[in-house]
């Protein structure tokens, strides 16, 4: 139901009141600002389903809000990454919370399983995402959409019932509960650092401070304007004048000031003075992702959950920030190279793991 009158919130209150857990989906547009502009959220248990139209009626946001602020309430999502960064804008608690997304990468599934494709492998049902990149702005809403709306998030409960039970089964749960604290501190501290600069630049250049000052400058420009950062500065544009070390693209730019671009000159032929080193040499990282695919099939988690081929050239800075990958496979994979442990491959046999 549209959540549209005062004895729907009523009942809707009441109706969650002491609900342990709600499974919820956000419907925005982000196509030509920075801040998405939020559109719908939908709030289910999965038997019942609550369409909250924040586009139509700002204020109703306070129900989500009043519900959410409570610490023992477990929020259900998938792929929440942009729900989670909607949820912190505006103000509202999403944790503690369950992303079955990434709770699919512990089970040995695709770490990026779209909802639609998991809600058939798991019940053989298809769901028709036809409206999934339509315009949520526009109004009214239709029967279709809600139709849409309320399939979206109705399996959640169910996908998350069948996850819970096989990571309590073999003791992963603890692995997907930091993963989500790690989803979320990552938000928090966005550096606006992605795959593309790690893939073309590597981690040195992505490591360096001048580097992360450059782009929060970029990011806090497309807040101000509120326009994407790639209308600020394009990736390319910031890749290809690092690699070329010429500022001309900077010259051009229309956004920053001649002050921002002068700062932004100066923090970029500080980047110009860096000597790429090669942190890993080539023998290392093929042994490195021959490891991994060991552990993967011993654990059942997809090897690119536990690390992408970019993680591997910059491992040990990646094993710091993650209690789980630390254990189950960089210090084990350094315990053996260094002669500290015996390498026994049937060490390394799959767990027997079922889906259904």
């Amino acid at each position: 139901m549209i959540v549209n009158s005062q004895k729907k919130i009523d009942f809707f209150k009441k109706y969650f009141n002491k609900k342990k857990y709600v499974c919820v989906d956000t419907e925005f547009e982000r196509k030509k600002t920075y801040f998405s502009k939020l559109s719908i959220i939908t709030i289910s248990d999965g038997k019942k389903f609550f369409i909250f139209d924040i586009l139509e009626n700002p204020e109703i946001i306070e129900i989500i809000r009043d519900l959410f602020k409570s610490k023992k309430l477990l929020k259900i999502v998938h792929g929440g990454s942009q729900d989670i960064e909607i949820f912190l804008n505006h103000k509202i608690n999403i944790e503690p919370f369950f992303d079955t997304q990434i709770a699919s990468g512990f089970l040995g599934i695709d770490k990026n399983i779209s909802y639609a494709n998991l809600v058939k492998k798991f019940f053989k049902k298809q769901i028709d995402k036809t409206h999934q990149n339509m315009n949520w702005l526009k109004r009214p809403i239709i029967k279709s959409q809600i139709n849409y709306l309320k399939k979206d998030v109705i399996y959640l409960k169910q996908i998350y019932d069948l996850q819970i039970k096989i990571l309590k089964k073999f003791k992963k749960l603890k692995f997907a509960n930091e993963e989500f604290t790690f989803l979320v501190k990552n938000i928090k501290n966005n550096k606006g650092i992605n795959s593309k600069f790690r893939k073309k630049l590597g981690f040195q250049i992505c490591n360096l401070k001048e580097f992360f000052i450059f782009l929060s400058i970029r990011e806090s420009k497309g807040k101000i304007e509120n326009l994407p950062k790639n209308w600020i500065l394009k990736d390319e544009d910031i890749i290809t004048m690092i690699k070329t070390r010429k500022i001309e693209i900077l010259k051009k730019n229309k956004y920053f000031s001649n002050l921002e671009k002068g700062k932004l000159a100066k923090l970029l032929k500080k980047i110009f003075k860096i000597k790429i080193k090669k942190q890993n040499n080539e023998i290392e990282i093929k042994c490195l992702e021959f490891f991994r695919y060991l552990v993967s099939k011993k654990y059942t988690i997809d090897a690119n959950l536990i690390a992408s081929k970019y993680d591997l050239t910059d491992y040990k800075n990646i094993k710091s920030k993650s209690k789980w990958r630390k254990r189950i496979y960089f210090d084990v994979f350094e315990k053996i190279i260094r002669g500290k442990k015996n390498f026994i491959l049937n060490n390394f046999k799959s767990s027997s793991q079922k889906l259904h």
